[in-house]
């Protein structure tokens, strides 16, 4: 009983206190971060989603990903289906967790370039997937709060919790999550993200965790969105870290050369 009493005490300390971190969580996540996404490297990805009756959706792309220490850069390329290919994203994001988008539209004669901010959402059919998504998530935008260890899907876990900063809460769909990291390896095990009105709404759960171009990382993971009803099969099928980027592919210029 005092167990729990201590539990909702803190639940409603963190409540009040969103703009406040505590060291281990802080210290836990960006080990979590050195080894998924603050490493330079080119991903090839492949998504199966379904929703409902509606026929399913395959989309399949290339993640540049160019890490330095003031700036991380993404370059999302579109390679199948065929109406998408080519479509071209690019990302920047600071240290503290802002960032901009410049998107250009597939097939588009004029080759707009198209300014992003807040949640903008990559649509196809019925797959609905937010940028963050895209790029691994964006857990500079929160504050992070360690509950303590739990066993989660049979695996021992550092269970965080994490409340969207002030300054971004226009910016994300989901103002509080909580992540579930394996205690051995600091790899997502599970990822619970609630909507506005504190609902659980999405959850991330990994499927595989292998070791690919010498690192460990999770290479399949299902998407379940409770809101909009849909799933979602994420798949690495190849990655290479550390590649020789040309920087020009991280300028707004390339876009427009390359997309459709």
């Amino acid at each position: 009983m005092k167990r729990i009493l201590c539990f909702i005490t803190y639940f409603y300390m963190a409540a009040a206190l969103p703009g406040l971190s505590d060291k281990k969580a802080d210290a836990l996540i960006a080990t979590h971060l050195e080894k998924t996404t603050r490493r330079s490297a080119q991903i090839t990805i492949q998504i199966n989603h379904r929703r409902g009756e509606k026929p399913p959706v395959f989309l399949a792309f290339t993640w540049l990903r160019r890490v330095q220490s003031a700036l991380t850069s993404h370059l999302i390329r579109i390679e199948a289906p065929a109406s998408q290919k080519g479509k071209l994203l690019l990302v920047h994001e600071q240290p503290d967790g802002s960032s901009n988008y410049i998107a250009y539209r597939p097939k588009s004669v004029l080759k707009k370039k198209v300014r992003i901010s807040g949640t903008r959402h990559y649509k196809y059919k019925s797959l609905r997937i937010a940028i963050q998504e895209l790029i691994g998530g964006e857990l500079g935008k929160y504050t992070h709060h360690y509950i303590g260890k739990q066993k989660v899907r049979g695996v021992d876990c550092h269970l965080i919790e994490n409340r969207l900063k002030a300054k971004f809460k226009r910016q994300s769909d989901y103002p509080r999550s909580m992540l579930a990291l394996g205690t051995d390896n600091h790899l997502m095990v599970k990822w619970e993200l609630y909507g506005k009105s504190n609902r659980l709404e999405k959850k991330i759960v990994a499927l595989e965790s292998i070791e690919m171009d010498g690192v460990e990382m999770v290479t399949q993971a299902q998407v379940t969105d409770l809101k909009r009803g849909s799933q979602l099969l994420m798949k690495v099928t190849s990655v290479q870290y550390n590649p020789k980027f040309n920087p020009k592919l991280f300028q707004k210029e390339y876009l427009s050369r390359n997309s459709p």
